[in-house]
């Protein structure tokens, strides 16, 4: 009975492999239609007994250049209507198919089965004469908003420099577009929450002169973020931004963030005035002000903020603001004071006239802050109410009724 079995066995695994290979057959038959010649091999794709085979993959490539070839002729033909996502998916599939059939080829060599690869050179270069369109499959994906598809194509020419198939192409394996592309892949990756494409590609990404600073935010972005973000990785990486791009405000401005959340003041103090010898700009300047601020040199912060008044640029009304902070605060502290002591001692008269003297040096700031700012009522709608309330009531209404419509 185990003998009849075990035959059955092979006879039905026999069966199995013939009908794969009748598929392989049927779709070459078809070859004069691509689009239904893919359709039918792809079953033979996912068969052992053919999925082994580097030809299998070799002619399921074949079809779909076949169909990219077709598709990409329109575009140069006059009137010629391509359908892009038709020429698109082809080109990702030829790409995916010809690198599986490569590997398995390769493996083939490796165990003995095959002498040398047959199929690499001829495979590499046609891959190598397309990936650049996979550039502008990217592109149109990432422009409309399907991050996935975008993350697919910029991924897949980013992979190629590293890939052994391709490491005889020149044009592929010292291609310096890879790194700006790396970046693409990286801003794709982020707009999914994908940690792990994010650090893969950022990491090749943050080469590039000019754009890799995308990159680098994306991957300080990663570890920042999530159920379990890397605050070493974070830092690290916001650090490096500050060295390789000390002109993008988002690396020294997270940067100093954290050093005053730790405390750090006057690291951060060093660290700006660094940046600022080399590149003065009113955000730098702002932000070494609001340092300032924290460590409440106050007289140094206002010195800071008028600087940046003077140059009538960018964060005026900021700064405007800023220094309303600096008089608004410390009278706060004496607000407080107050309530814990009774209207009859003398320090309280005195105190009130302190919280006065502040309130009226305060208050020009935080008005010029409105009036350069109306719509950002973070930089004064707070303050003026509580110094109007204390000064001027008809002028406490007044906002009040504002701030409420």
């Amino acid at each position: 009975m185990k003998k009849v079995l075990f035959t059955t066995a092979l006879f039905l695994t026999a069966c199995a492999v013939s009908a794969q290979e009748s598929v392989v057959k049927e779709a070459k038959s078809a070859k004069s239609d691509p689009v239904k010649a893919a359709q039918i091999i792809e079953p033979a794709l996912v068969d052992p007994s053919t999925a082994n085979d580097p030809e299998t993959w070799k002619l399921a490539g074949d079809f779909q250049k076949a169909i990219y070839d077709e598709e990409n002729m329109k575009l140069y033909l006059p009137g010629g209507q391509a359908d892009t996502s038709k020429l698109y998916n082809s080109l990702v599939k030829m790409f995916e198919y010809y690198t599986k059939c490569d590997e398995v080829e390769q493996a083939k060599v490796k165990s003995g089965e095959l002498k040398k690869p047959k199929l690499r050179k001829k495979l590499s270069k046609t891959l190598a004469t397309v990936r650049p369109n996979l550039t502008n499959g990217g592109s149109d994906a990432y422009n409309s908003g399907n991050y996935a598809n975008a993350l697919k194509f910029f991924g897949l020419y980013v992979d190629a420099a590293e890939n052994p198939m391709f490491e005889e192409e020149d044009a592929v394996k010292n291609d310096t577009l890879t790194p700006l592309i790396a970046c693409y892949a990286a801003l794709a990756a982020n707009s999914l929450n994908d940690k792990d494409a994010v650090v893969k590609y950022a990491t090749v990404g943050k080469s590039h002169k000019e754009e890799g600073y995308r990159a680098l935010m994306c991957l300080a972005e990663a570890y920042g973020k999530g159920e379990n973000p890397d605050s070493t990785q974070w830092l690290a990486t916001i650090k490096e931004g500050t060295e390789r791009f000390p002109s993008q405000e988002y690396f020294i401005g997270n940067l100093m963030d954290y050093y005053i959340q730790k405390g750090r003041i006057d690291d951060g103090l060093t660290e700006i005035d660094q940046v600022l010898a080399k590149n003065e700009t009113p955000y730098f300047l702002y932000v070494k002000g609001v340092l300032q601020y924290e460590k409440k040199d106050y007289d140094a912060a206002i010195a800071t903020f008028n600087s940046i008044i003077a140059k009538n640029s960018d964060f005026v009304a900021e700064a405007y603001s800023k220094i309303g902070d600096c008089y608004f605060f410390p009278a706060q502290v004496i607000v407080e004071e107050n309530s814990k002591i009774s209207m009859d001692d003398p320090k309280y008269a005195a105190n009130e006239a302190k919280i006065k003297e502040y309130y009226e040096k305060a208050r020009p700031n935080y008005e010029k802050a409105k009036e350069l700012k109306p719509d950002n009522r973070q930089l004064w709608g707070q303050y003026l109410l509580n110094i109007y309330w204390k000064l001027n009531k008809a002028e406490y209404d007044a906002l009040e009724k504002e701030l409420t419509m």
